[in-house]
Protein backbone atom coordinates (compact mmCIF):
# COMPACT_ATOMS: atom_id res chain seq x y z
CA UNK A 1 0.00 0.00 0.00
CA UNK A 2 1.23 3.46 -0.88
CA UNK A 3 -0.25 6.47 0.91
CA UNK A 4 0.56 9.99 -0.25
CA UNK A 5 0.07 13.50 0.99
CA UNK A 6 -0.51 15.41 -2.23
CA UNK A 7 -1.49 18.78 -3.63
CA UNK A 8 -3.79 19.10 -6.61
CA UNK A 9 -3.17 22.44 -8.32
CA UNK A 10 -6.20 24.25 -9.74
CA UNK A 11 -7.37 27.77 -10.50
CA UNK A 12 -9.14 29.14 -7.45
CA UNK A 13 -12.39 29.63 -9.36
CA UNK A 14 -12.52 25.89 -10.22
CA UNK A 15 -11.56 24.51 -6.79
CA UNK A 16 -15.09 23.67 -5.60
CA UNK A 17 -15.98 21.92 -8.87
CA UNK A 18 -12.76 19.87 -8.76
CA UNK A 19 -13.36 18.99 -5.10
CA UNK A 20 -16.84 17.71 -6.01
CA UNK A 21 -15.51 15.62 -8.92
CA UNK A 22 -12.83 14.06 -6.69
CA UNK A 23 -15.64 12.41 -4.71
CA UNK A 24 -15.96 9.95 -7.62
CA UNK A 25 -12.56 8.44 -6.71
CA UNK A 26 -12.67 6.32 -3.53
CA UNK A 27 -8.85 6.23 -3.37
CA UNK A 28 -8.78 10.01 -2.79
CA UNK A 29 -9.43 11.66 0.58
CA UNK A 30 -9.86 15.43 0.49
CA UNK A 31 -8.52 17.32 3.52
CA UNK A 32 -8.72 21.00 2.65
CA UNK A 33 -7.39 23.73 0.44
CA UNK A 34 -4.74 26.42 0.62
CA UNK A 35 -5.70 29.97 1.62
CA UNK A 36 -5.46 31.02 -2.03
CA UNK A 37 -7.71 28.15 -3.09
CA UNK A 38 -5.26 26.99 -5.73
CA UNK A 39 -4.04 23.84 -3.94
CA UNK A 40 -6.35 21.04 -2.82
CA UNK A 41 -4.73 18.87 -0.15
CA UNK A 42 -5.51 15.16 -0.52
CA UNK A 43 -4.33 11.66 0.29
CA UNK A 44 -4.11 8.93 -2.32
CA UNK A 45 -4.24 5.28 -1.22
CA UNK A 46 -3.06 2.78 -3.83
CA UNK A 47 -1.79 -0.78 -3.87
CA UNK A 48 1.48 0.21 -5.53
CA UNK A 49 3.40 2.74 -7.60
CA UNK A 50 1.83 1.69 -10.91
CA UNK A 51 -1.68 2.10 -9.51
CA UNK A 52 -0.77 5.55 -8.14
CA UNK A 53 0.58 6.69 -11.51
CA UNK A 54 -2.47 5.29 -13.30
CA UNK A 55 -4.86 6.94 -10.83
CA UNK A 56 -3.19 10.33 -11.25
CA UNK A 57 -3.39 10.06 -15.06
CA UNK A 58 -7.06 9.06 -14.86
CA UNK A 59 -7.90 11.92 -12.51
CA UNK A 60 -6.10 14.49 -14.67
CA UNK A 61 -7.82 13.14 -17.81
CA UNK A 62 -11.25 13.09 -16.11
CA UNK A 63 -10.99 16.53 -14.52
CA UNK A 64 -9.50 18.97 -17.06
CA UNK A 65 -9.58 21.81 -14.52
CA UNK A 66 -6.62 20.18 -12.73
CA UNK A 67 -3.38 21.91 -13.65
CA UNK A 68 -1.03 19.44 -11.96
CA UNK A 69 -0.70 16.94 -9.12
CA UNK A 70 2.29 17.03 -6.77
CA UNK A 71 3.14 14.47 -4.13
CA UNK A 72 4.50 16.11 -1.01
CA UNK A 73 4.85 12.91 1.00
CA UNK A 74 4.81 9.26 -0.08
CA UNK A 75 4.78 6.39 2.41
CA UNK A 76 6.43 3.38 0.74
CA UNK A 77 6.92 1.46 3.99
CA UNK A 78 4.85 -1.58 2.99
CA UNK A 79 6.43 -1.62 -0.47
CA UNK A 80 9.91 -1.68 1.08
CA UNK A 81 8.90 -4.50 3.42
CA UNK A 82 7.65 -6.52 0.43
CA UNK A 83 10.95 -5.98 -1.39
CA UNK A 84 12.94 -7.06 1.67
CA UNK A 85 10.93 -10.26 1.91
CA UNK A 86 11.47 -11.08 -1.75
CA UNK A 87 15.14 -10.18 -1.99
CA UNK A 88 17.19 -10.00 1.23
CA UNK A 89 19.82 -7.29 1.32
Amino acid sequence: MIITGSAIMVRSETAKAVEKKLEEFPQVTFHGSSDSGTDLIVNFECSGQEELESLCRTIKDSIPEILDIGHIYINFEEEIDKMKGESPL
